[in-house]
């Protein structure tokens, strides 16, 4: 019977023992911050301005030599417009496609070759058919003209 007590006293003592702390998980390591480039000067950014311009006007040679193009449905005319993007480190490209019936417009990147947007709607201001058939630019779709313009102002804005 002497167990009994002894039991008793064993298991109070361990219920009164605080219980382990719960373990930690490690802190994940810091990634090392890498320090921001430095801004382009005046001059750096007016070289890379020059460059942007020489190769769109190449690119735009290239296909469409003096801009336009006859066929058996009519005159498609041809303009662009480049812009270096300083923030994104891009020469972009705008290439406007006009013929009777239809406007294209396509953003590329100069030098990667990327399209990064599309826009072919109709030429008349007021289309019965309302929306373009494409518009976008990157991962989003647009619905008008209007919007176009918007999704790529960044991209070709002053900077």
């Amino acid at each position: 019977m002497v167990r009994a007590p002894a039991l008793l006293t064993l298991f109070a003592l361990l219920s009164a023992c605080d219980p382990r702390p719960p373990v930690q998980p490690a802190a994940p390591a810091k990634a090392e911050e890498k320090p921001a480039p430095a801004p382009l000067s005046k001059k750096q950014a007016g070289e890379f301005s020059a460059q942007c311009g020489k190769a769109t006007l190449e690119q735009f040679r290239r296909g469409w030599k003096d801009g336009t193009e006859v066929t058996a449905e009519g005159k498609t005319t041809a303009e662009y417009a480049s812009q270096y993007n300083a923030r994104l480190k891009t020469c972009f490209y705008l290439l406007t496609v006009t013929s009777s019936a239809t406007l294209k417009k396509m953003l590329f990147d100069v030098n990667g070759g990327e399209l990064y947007g599309e826009y072919l709607g109709s030429t008349v201001v007021e289309s019965p058919v309302g929306r373009p058939k494409t518009c976008r630019m990157e991962s989003f779709y647009c619905a008008s003209g209007g919007e176009w313009d918007v999704l790529v102002r960044p991209y070709m804005g002053d900077q």
